[in-house]
């Protein structure tokens, strides 16, 4: 029981999730939908799937100040001091150190789990374990642990890490991390079975990531340092936060500390994973009638339709006929139907529209 007080997680739920548009909107973004038709969103499952890990006064919600209302909304047993507030968007490693920092002032031996949350897990009793073996084990050695999960097929839009092939006790020294690799390198990358998928879940022991952070991004966190140190409580560095973030630099936690860090062990994760980073993630995970539609709301009447996903206003009737392997995202106010799995054309219908008719659809 001691240990477990020592464990905390970071939930980060401040991004925008413009791929998800019309559904994911600048006020109520993809972290807080429900995209499974289970009656709850992605925070809420990734809040109640570390209540098995963490005690619930050790879980913190990382957010951007807009979206407080959102969280406290979906969380409304979280009371407002576990809820870390971003004054602007600047990436998830200025966050991280936020709340490090943060957890610090609270205890300075924590274990903290920082976990995105717009990921599904498919096995949550191998997840719950595997999240406790991690901390148990950065609380001992002196280092920054990923997670990374064997890959089944080649994927393009997933990091990848390269393990040095010295497991002891499923975690192994990292040797590379690339970025989203063309399809050519992923296939070669999965046939080698060094290379992993990179989760974007990390754990360490806050010592171990302070300390590296002030090798590796010493102005933040010499600024960060200041803060913690000179005010006095939780309003004033609030408020000196809030003076200096947008000058923090604009950067993920990979590119500023994982991928320069000497100290990073990779843990070979035994659980079912997914990013659930567009919509055609939604169209694979979710269950499909014998023609290969998801309807994941509203009412349709399709006809000779196969491999099509379904997404319509409540209060309508939406009839389709001869479609095959199309997005229909039915809202109130935005109608779009493409092709379920053309990424690059669905960025550039929101960009476009933002473009046409200013914030006013977003």
């Amino acid at each position: 029981m001691c240990m477990e007080k020592n464990n905390y997680c970071v939930i980060m739920a401040g991004g925008i999730g413009s791929r998800f548009w019309p559904q994911s909107r600048v006020k109520q973004p993809k972290q807080f939908v429900d995209f499974f038709g289970m009656g709850k969103s992605m925070l809420r499952h990734t809040y109640e799937r570390f209540l098995r890990i963490v005690p619930k006064e050790n879980i913190i919600v990382s957010t951007h100040l807009d979206y407080s209302n959102q969280v406290r909304e979906q969380l409304p047993e979280l009371p407002v001091e576990q809820i870390l507030h971003e004054p602007a968007h600047r990436g998830t490693a200025p966050s991280m150190a936020f709340a490090a920092y943060h957890i610090r002032t609270i205890n300075p031996d924590a274990n903290i789990v920082m976990a995105p949350s717009d990921q599904l897990i498919l096995d949550e009793d191998k997840f719950v374990a595997d999240m406790k073996k991690a901390l148990a084990y950065v609380a001992e050695h002196n280092c920054l642990v990923t997670v990374g999960i064997r890959p089944t097929h080649p994927e393009t839009r997933y990091g990848y890490i390269q393990a040095s092939g010295d497991e002891i006790d499923g975690f192994t020294k990292v040797k590379t991390f690339t970025e989203k690799p063309e399809f050519d390198f992923a296939r070669l990358f999965v046939e080698s079975g060094e290379f992993f998928w990179n989760t974007g879940l990390f754990v360490w022991n806050v010592k171990t990531i302070v300390s590296t952070m002030k090798q590796l991004i010493p102005d933040m966190n010499n600024r960060l340092d200041l803060i913690f140190t000179e005010e006095p409580n939780r309003d004033k560095r609030r408020a000196a936060l809030y003076d200096c973030y947008e000058s923090f630099p604009n950067i993920s936690v990979d590119y500023a500390v994982i991928e320069r860090a000497s100290n990073v062990y990779m843990q070979i994760g035994s659980f079912g994973w997914a990013d659930v980073g567009r919509w055609d993630d939604v169209y694979r995970y979710s269950s499909k009638d014998v023609y290969g539609n998801v309807v994941k709301s509203g009412h349709a009447e399709l006809y000779n339709c196969h491999n099509n996903l379904i997404s319509a206003d409540p209060k309508k009737l939406v009839i389709i006929q001869d479609l095959e392997g199309y997005l229909v995202n039915d809202t109130e106010d935005v109608l779009v139907i493409c092709k379920r799995d053309e990424d690059d054309d669905f960025k550039k219908f929101r960009n476009n529209a933002f473009l046409k008719h200013g914030e006013e659809y977003m």
